[in-house]
């Protein structure tokens, strides 16, 4: 300190000393005051007592065991370092009621400052590369504001049994965890800023807890809640993190008006039950909200954008209710997976290519309450499950679910967005219904079914797919300009396929995958790639059709078919080979793979 400035500290000295009641001491590591050391001068005050630290550098461990206040003298700027170099922690609190306010802790191998005491206030504090910058255990009502925290390991800890304490309005950059609460219930999270750290708050095994308007970006996760109940999350914003808010093991939480936006996770809850999400908005995310092994939560009146891959998915979870949610720009919508007893109601879906799947390997994983009241661009949905005898017709619908129901009739209807889906529905008719630029029909587990006369048309997979369906009528349906087959078979028999007009789709017209016995006549296709491919499939009959123009007409493969019935019936039409005769016998057609249609006939529809 410079000479001409003791004369001024001397006074100062006089000034700050009471004649009864708290004293004041002043620190200075330059000597120029009572004390060189912040320890000296703790142990000689008293409680109540407050300690002005000059600025400088102080290589030393502090034990505050008595209320006092540590801060700079008023109008001073320059910084109070408490210098780490090796040593563990810069200040530990062990009374109640102490005060530390505008001191930088550096480099200190565990905290810069340890509380293990109620009523402190640790205000406006800086601390760079400790561990953590502030840890409290087993304390209670302590208020820790306004710190600056860069590239420490962890923010602040608050542990073992601490509660009732308010972390606020603190800015935390880098660093592992920015606030870590641990075993530690009933404290308050409010306002704080985390930039950069691997995990912004993370809670685990901690009850009762408010986390409200903090604002966080974070690497991996914006705020994970473990094994906890009853929190209150509000307002909370969250960006650029792998995910945005994920729940392990919680039950109670409300979820209310958070923010998240640039995560490839935005509000994820595994093994959690009853708990709300309400008003929260999920902007540009891959996967916005996830519910595994979850039940009875509400999720209403939230919004979603900008989904790269799913808005909202459910496995395995029951009884969950969701209304009144807006979804919008994305690739999936809704999709439930082996989940049952869930509410959809009152839902609104915007420029989503597939709003609405649901799939279960058990019955009851479909027995979910799903109405019209859910609209995907103004059209609403039709979902039935155990139903028989049903009429759905001349509606426009965005998708159209069968589910365990027989003896329904769908007939001219228009299906606008997503496809219509049997799964495990028998003896039902679909007729004259127009499925185009969407997924055209899916059926399941769907025997003696009538599809009758449809229109699939540039649907962006086949425009009619049936997976282990069996004995099926597939009869005069145009399946064109798909992006991928027209008519695709897996693991499906005894099916007939007759008189379809199958064209210009963008891989194959019809295909058959590990699928027997089925009979595929009186079709026209043409212009495709490969006009009809057979693969490990057998007694399979395919005759009378019109093969016209495929880059390749037919391919079977590793499986025993007939491509002909005989030297009376005959075989197929195909353009480019030379036949003579209707049917010809002596100018036989190779078939791709090593079979040959032995009755080919000369011209097309020569059997007529």
């Amino acid at each position: 300190m410079p000479r001409n400035t003791v004369i001024i500290f001397i006074v100062l000295l006089i000034w700050l000393q009471p004649i009864d009641g708290a004293r004041s001491y002043i620190v200075d590591d330059d000597g120029f005051a009572n004390y060189k050391t912040i320890q000296e001068a703790v142990i000689a005050a008293d409680n109540g007592d407050t300690i002005y630290v000059k600025p400088g550098n102080y290589h030393e461990e502090v034990i505050l065991n008595k209320s006092v206040s540590l801060m700079p003298l008023l109008g001073e700027r320059e910084p109070i370092v408490l210098k780490g170099d090796g040593k563990e922690t810069g200040i530990t609190i062990t009374s109640d009621g102490c005060s530390l306010e505008g001191l930088t802790f550096e480099n200190f191998t565990g905290p810069g400052i340890h509380v293990r005491s109620n009523g402190n206030t640790i205000k406006e504090n800086a601390f760079e590369k400790d561990n953590p910058a502030i840890l409290v255990r087993d304390s209670h009502m302590n208020s820790i504001a306004k710190n600056v925290v860069k590239d420490c390991e962890g923010g602040v800890a608050l542990l073992t049994g601490s509660s009732d304490n308010n972390v606020l309005d603190n800015e935390i950059i880098g660093g592992t965890v920015a606030i870590l609460i641990r075993d530690a219930g009933e404290n308050s999270i409010t306002g704080n800023s985390a930039n950069g750290s691997s995990m912004g708050i993370w809670l685990m095994n901690s009850s009762d807890s408010e986390i409200i308007g903090n604002k966080i970006e974070a690497k991996t996760y914006g705020i994970w809640i473990f094994n906890s109940t009853s929190g209150d999350l509000r307002d909370n914003a969250v960006s650029r993190s792998l995910r945005g808010m994920y729940f392990m093991n919680c039950s109670g939480q409300e979820i209310e008006n958070n923010s998240i936006k640039n995560v490839e996770f935005g509000i994820a809850l595994e093994n959690s039950n009853w708990n709300t999400i309400a008003g929260c908005r999920i902007v540009n995310s891959t996967r916005a909200f996830g519910l595994a092994r979850s039940r009875e939560n509400i999720i209403t009146g939230n919004s979603i954008s900008d989904v790269k891959d799913t808005a909202i998915e459910i496995d395995y979870s029951n009884g969950n209710s969701l209304q009144d949610n807006e979804i919008s720009r994305g690739d999936k919508g809704i999709i439930m997976l082996d989940s049952s007893a869930n509410l959809l109601k009152d839902n609104r879906i915007q420029e989503i290519k597939w709003s609405l799947y649901v799939e279960s390997s058990l019955k009851e994983g479909f027995n979910n309450s799903i109405d019209e009241s859910n609209l995907v661009d103004g059209a609403p949905v039709a979902y039935v499950y155990g139903k028989s005898g049903g009429l759905i017709q001349n509606k426009k619908l965005a998708h159209i679910t069968l589910a365990y129901c027989n003896n329904f009739i769908l007939q001219r209807n228009d299906v606008t967005n997503d496809a219509i889906f049997l799964f495990n529905s028998n003896q039902n008719k679909i007729q004259e219904n127009n499925v185009s630029n969407c997924y055209g029909i899916r059926m399941v587990n769907s025997i003696g079914n009538e599809v009758f006369g449809n229109r699939l048309l540039g649907n962006r997979y086949s425009g009619m797919f049936l997976v282990s369906s069996n004995s099926n009528q597939i009869v005069e349906n145009a399946a064109s300009g798909n992006n991928q087959n027209g008519i695709s078979l897996l693991d499906c028999s005894n099916n007939t396929i007759r008189g379809n007009v199958v064209d210009h789709n963008y891989e194959t017209g019809v295909w058959l995958n590990y699928s027997n016995d089925n009979q595929i006549y009186q079709n026209n296709i043409t212009n495709n790639p490969m006009g009809l491919q057979i693969i490990y499939s057998s007694g399979n009959q395919i005759y009378h059709n019109n093969f016209i123009n495929n880059k390749e007409h037919s391919q079977d493969l590793y499986g025993n078919n007939s491509w002909d019935g005989g030297n009376v019936i005959g075989g197929n039409y195909w353009s480019g080979h030379v036949a003579k005769g209707n049917p010809s016998e002596n100018w036989p057609m190779i078939i791709k793979g090593g079979t040959t249609d032995k009755y080919p006939f000369q011209d097309e529809g020569g059997w007529l």
